[in-house]
């Protein structure tokens, strides 16, 4: 589908993310450019969605959509066929795929973390039900919606999009300023206004001229609440 449809995604040019800027002392919106936290080189994208492609063939145990959590009423699928060894040497033969595909990577810090993550998927192979295995984390559904907010990352960069939307980078950014400067003790200046809905006025520790101490927290949701 991302051959079909995004086609750049996984075959296009390397694309070198800009670093952040600290030069100008003023902050502007434009300045304020969400950086995804997840590489979008083509190479590292189809290496991720081949190793799981790799995992989802030692699947033994289909995976519940959506998950299940704690209903006792439901039961858990048990496995439908396990690792035979012919199923371990077809496995075997797509892991050493895998590793000529790593060692054509450029640069040697990234040729390191692969092998390392082949090497951990690659335990999935010692078990008839790798599901019940010490390292059944490898099969979560965490380890899909992963790969799949990377692989959405780098088709929203590559369609000049922002991978966070403009209001949710503003909220995170005025979020992590007011916990930073409450963590760090700032004060407020005199007159400064601060809306009631950070904390609640009594949590507030105050000076002798009744201003506080220090600026609260800031709680989106109770800031939200207050507009509606």
């Amino acid at each position: 589908m991302l051959n079909e449809h995004f086609p750049s995604v996984l075959s296009g040019p390397m694309v070198v993310l800009p670093a952040p800027s600290l030069e100008s002392p003023s902050l502007t919106f434009q300045s304020m450019d969400y950086i995804p936290s997840t590489s979008i080189d083509p190479a590292h994208l189809t290496l991720n969605l081949r190793i799981l492609s790799f995992v989802e063939a030692c699947r033994t145990i289909p995976l519940m959509y959506p998950p299940v959590h704690d209903d006792a009423s439901s039961t858990p699928p048990t496995a439908s066929t396990d690792l035979s060894p012919e199923r371990q040497l077809t496995l075997l033969l797509k892991a050493q795929k895998l590793d000529v595909l790593i060692n054509a990577l450029p640069k040697a810090s990234d040729r390191a973390v692969y092998h390392k993550e082949l090497n951990n998927v690659s335990g999935l192979l010692a078990y008839k039900v790798p599901e019940t295995s010490s390292i059944s984390k490898y099969l979560s559904q965490e380890r899909r919606e992963a790969v799949a907010d990377q692989i959405n990352s780098a088709i929203l960069n590559r369609l000049s999009q922002p991978a966070v939307p403009s209001l949710e980078l503003l909220a995170r950014y005025t979020s992590a300023l007011w916990s930073f400067a409450h963590q760090y003790g700032v004060k407020p200046r005199a007159g400064m206004p601060l809306p009631s809905t950070l904390m609640q006025h009594e949590e507030l520790s105050k000076s002798p001229d009744n201003e506080p101490e220090t600026v609260p927290l800031f709680n989106l949701e109770k800031f939200l609440d207050s507009k509606t």
